[in-house]
């Protein structure tokens, strides 16, 4: 999202007696991103254009009186900003609610007498958060599972949900995002087994429904199947995914979020959260697109 798209008239103008007309704050709007996420739009999206807005309203402030916010409408912005960042996962928190204790913030500041001495404690306080948000925003997790896969499905909420938690861990929090990488893969095992009317066992573990699933989609290395997937080749590779998800759930046990932990989980990193995502995504995006696919031998076996 941008700036703009938080304006109910995102272009200034003049009307026809020439009175200067402001942008008008959509202010339901912010009142729906307060409370929950905005229909087809991340909260990652959407704090990156509200965070501008948000900046540009109190750098004009603080330059030269140009806002075209009052202080009710700022502190809207401000609070609801605090609340979709923190869904996000790159909490910011504004050290003042309004135009007028932005005011007194900047005089106990150093601020004094200096529009580029506020713009540059509004950069300090602003620019860590969005180029977090950026990052996050820059990584597209959940296009690695092609829409024509999950189009197939009844129910996606599922699987849709832990991408987007991890989408918004990816950078700050590893081992939410190995916890999440290891749910996916429950999850995905699970729904697979639903669309072939196969009955899931909610108290399996992750080696179990693995197994489960390949062996239903005719992806066991066991499995005797007809054509390439039988090939002594992919049998191997397949043996290789198996090791795979299953290994995901292992890191999860050893270092991810799930299990209550003694001390503080040293030594994780950016990497070991893209290790663990990666993984997962192997082995939940071979599961939907054999599921989906409407050659598979798993297919010829059911009729």
């Amino acid at each position: 999202m941008r700036a703009a798209d938080f304006l109910l008239e995102p272009e200034p103008g003049f009307d026809i007696e020439g009175e200067f007309i402001p942008p008008v704050l959509d202010e339901d709007l912010l009142k729906a991103l307060r409370t929950g996420p905005l229909d087809g739009v991340t909260d990652v999206s959407a704090a990156i254009g509200l965070l501008d807005l948000v900046h540009d309203q109190l750098s004009r402030y603080g330059t030269d009186g140009s806002q075209s916010l009052v202080d009710p409408q700022i502190e809207l912005a401000i609070n609801t900003l605090a609340a979709v960042t923190t869904r996000a996962g790159v909490p910011l928190q504004v050290p003042f609610r309004n135009f007028t204790r932005f005011r007194s913030y900047w005089l106990k500041n150093d601020g004094h007498n200096s529009w580029q001495a506020r713009r540059d404690i509004l950069e300090e306080i602003f620019e860590p958060t969005r180029a977090k948000l950026v990052e996050i925003d820059a990584r597209p997790l959940d296009a690695r599972l092609p829409a024509e896969s999950l189009a197939e499905l009844k129910d996606t909420s599922a699987i849709l949900e832990h991408l987007q938690r991890i989408q918004r861990a990816i950078v700050t929090d590893p081992a939410q995002v190995i916890g999440s990488a290891k749910e996916l893969v429950e999850s995905t095992a699970k729904v697979v087994l639903t669309e072939l009317g196969l009955p899931v066992d909610d108290k399996a573990d992750v080696p179990a429904l693995v197994k489960d699933t390949q062996t239903a989609l005719g992806l066991h290395p066991s499995t005797h199947t007809p054509g390439p997937d039988g090939s002594d080749a992919v049998k191997k590779i397949l043996g290789s995914v198996t090791g795979v998800a299953i290994g995901v759930a292992e890191l999860r046990n050893r270092h991810g979020t799930g299990h209550g932990v003694a001390g503080p989980r040293t030594g994780l990193s950016a990497r070991h959260a893209h290790l663990a995502v990666n993984a997962a995504f192997t082995w939940c995006q071979l599961m939907l697109d054999t599921l989906a696919d409407k050659q598979a031998p798993w297919r010829q076996s059911s009729q």
